[in-house]
């Protein structure tokens, strides 16, 4: 009868034991996390705010700012009127195998400017070949990265390797929301720091 105890009292211990490294070895990321509104897939939205600076001088500070990062903003730029500028480009910042294109919407106003970027959806991708197997390629804006998400959530062992994929996805969903929010931070930065007008041209120095 002890040995049947002390059996049971060890099955016990290990049973509880391993349900707690289970817990430990396992991470949960919510798509609250990556989406300040899901239901437009709003990433991020901030407003950003200046001292003593006019709405036509922030504009133009914005799209020196934005001509220095993207070297085709003429084609990166989808609208522009007298208060707003509209831009759609790609992130790679996922990092998984597919490219996301990203909206972002800026309001200028006296003083102040609005950010906000959403999630606009996976770029095309083409099918490959590994060896001989053919891999189906991707539709483009078949998928956000919330498609990612299973009940709002992934949940993943934080052990980085080849097939933990949950793991990929998890890490990929935060870095994506971090770059996005440090392109906020970087444009609210220039903006500050920068006159609006451009930097003048250097001179030959006989390089």
């Amino acid at each position: 009868m002890r040995k049947i105890y002390l059996f049971s009292l060890l099955l016990f211990g290990i049973t509880t034991l391993y349900g707690q490294n289970s817990k430990q070895e396992k991470d949960t990321v919510f798509v609250e996390q990556i989406y300040q509104d899901l239901s437009t897939y709003l990433v991020s939205q901030r407003v950003l705010e200046f001292d003593s600076i006019k709405a036509n001088e922030l504009m133009i500070r914005f799209e020196n700012w934005a001509g220095q990062n993207f070297r085709n903003y003429d084609k990166v730029r989808t609208s522009k009127t007298e208060s707003q500028i509209t831009l759609n480009y790609i992130t790679s910042s996922f990092s998984t195998s597919l490219d996301f294109y990203l909206n972002m919407v800026v309001e200028f106003k006296d003083n102040k400017i609005r950010v906000q970027i959403y999630d606009d959806a996976n770029v095309y991708k083409p099918g490959s070949y590994s060896g001989s197997t053919y891999i189906a390629g991707v539709a483009g804006r078949a998928y956000h990265i919330s498609s990612y998400f299973n009940n709002g959530m992934i949940i993943y062992k934080p052990k980085p390797g080849m097939l933990n994929i949950n793991e990929k996805n998890a890490t990929g969903s935060l870095a994506y929301k971090a770059s996005v929010d440090a392109t906020i931070e970087e444009i609210n930065t220039y903006i500050k720091t920068k006159s609006a007008a451009p930097a003048t041209k250097k001179e030959d120095d006989g390089w």
